[in-house]
């Protein structure tokens, strides 16, 4: 019986002090973590002054969609579209990061642009980022996953997706539908099919300010860059609702942004 205690007590003792490490959550050179292309998509509320425009209140909806590489060494460099307000603006980024020395948690800091800064948490060993703005005047989070390293043109060709997103257009004097500020929201959910022949295919069923339009063609093509960037030039229900895209890991997922003048939408396809 002493034997059979001494035995477990010993045991307890291992399993406590394996943990220990796992538990210490640090690393000896933070940034490396990071060193990979990631696609990212971020949704914000920015104060709008008295700007011209649709507004939502005094703040002016945008959405943020690119890319980003980080060098391990605390540098990153990409590009991104913001969709402010419904209309579609192009930047190409550079600037710092720097990871916590507990290997979750650090910044993002943009040499570019409005210069903005993000707080980020790194999670799943760093398939995913999750981040915070961290700029006043604007209220703004979103997510980084994986990329894949290359693309073929064919990376596509035969895969289908589902989604499920929401977004914002412009209502401009419209009465027709409620609206939240000088917006009508509106959500889509359905399946896109990408053909090898360059073709997509698919039905959309939305809710336009309270109005289900079910069963909605899409139409149209897709291109795909060997950076694993593409376009789409495509319709639901007859009206232009064209894409830029990234492709993450293994083509699993692929995020978008709306580029029509007048939406607010950006959003993410999972393959079925």
């Amino acid at each position: 019986m002493k034997t059979s205690i001494v035995c477990t007590l010993v045991a307890v003792v291992f399993l406590f002090v394996g943990l220990v490490p796992g538990a210490s959550g640090t690393c000896t050179n933070p940034n490396n973590i990071l060193h990979a292309t990631y696609g990212w998509e971020g949704h914000a509320l920015g104060a709008a002054g008295n700007t011209q425009g649709p507004k939502i209140g005094a703040f002016l909806p945008f959405v943020h969609f690119g890319q980003f590489t980080f060098d391990g060494n605390g540098n990153f460099s990409g590009a991104h579209d913001t969709n402010q307000g419904g209309g579609l603006l192009p930047h190409v980024d550079s600037g710092t990061y720097s990871v916590n020395s507990d290997c979750t948690t650090g910044t993002i800091s943009f040499a570019t642009g409005a210069g903005i800064r993000l707080s980020i948490v790194i999670t799943s060993g760093g398939q995913e980022i999750k981040f915070v703005g961290a700029n006043a005047g604007i209220v703004e989070s979103g997510t980084l996953r994986l990329m894949a390293a290359s693309c073929s043109a064919g990376i596509l060709s035969g895969n289908s997706y589902g989604y499920s997103t929401d977004g914002l257009v412009a209502a401009g004097d419209s009465n027709s539908f409620p609206r939240v500020g000088g917006f009508v929201p509106f959500a889509h959910g359905g399946q896109i099919s990408f053909g090898a022949d360059g073709s997509i295919s698919g039905v959309d069923n939305a809710s336009v300010g309270g109005v289900l339009m079910p069963g909605q063609p899409v139409s149209g093509t897709y291109s795909v860059n060997s950076d694993c960037t593409g376009t789409t030039s495509m319709t639901i229900a007859g009206l232009d609702n064209s894409w830029h895209f990234v492709i993450l890991q293994d083509a699993g997922q692929i995020i978008f942004v709306a580029t029509p003048t007048g939406y607010v939408w950006a959003g993410t396809l999972t393959k079925d």
